[in-house]
């Protein structure tokens, strides 16, 4: 019997996992946009794609950053928004003024953090 090389076998099951990885997260997404759980689905929600953060390269996405969010968030707005937060503003930090990385706190496939909690206790309840 003659078999494909190994090299050739696991390609070719590498492609089929990861069309599958991506077709069930494409499904959990659209599953759980309903509910609005999670950044991306509420992002989802608006029609906004994945290509919106991610960029085009389906094959290499980008890792969104301060400056994918500030596309669409302009941080003033974002500091005025939330000038009434007590014990204090947390998008306006005495360590990185406004320009904490939004992906510290606002995790968009997952369960937001309070990043200021590790130090501080303002129990912030991050959206």
């Amino acid at each position: 019997m003659n078999h494909p090389p190994l090299q050739e076998i696991l390609m070719t099951n590498f492609k089929t996992l990861a069309a599958l990885m991506m077709t069930a997260l494409m499904a959990a997404g659209t599953a759980s946009a309903a509910d609005g759980k999670f950044g991306a689905d509420r992002h989802a929600a608006m029609g906004l794609t994945c290509e919106t953060c991610h960029g085009p390269d389906k094959a290499n996405p980008a890792t969104p950053d301060i400056k994918t969010c500030t596309q669409c968030h302009n941080t003033k707005d974002l500091v005025e928004k939330t000038k009434d937060v007590k014990p204090t503003n947390p998008h306006v930090s005495p360590h990185y003024q406004d320009q904490l990385d939004c992906t510290n706190c606002h995790y968009m496939h997952g369960e937001t953090e309070n990043f200021c909690d590790q130090c501080h206790q303002f129990g912030f309840k991050v959206p």
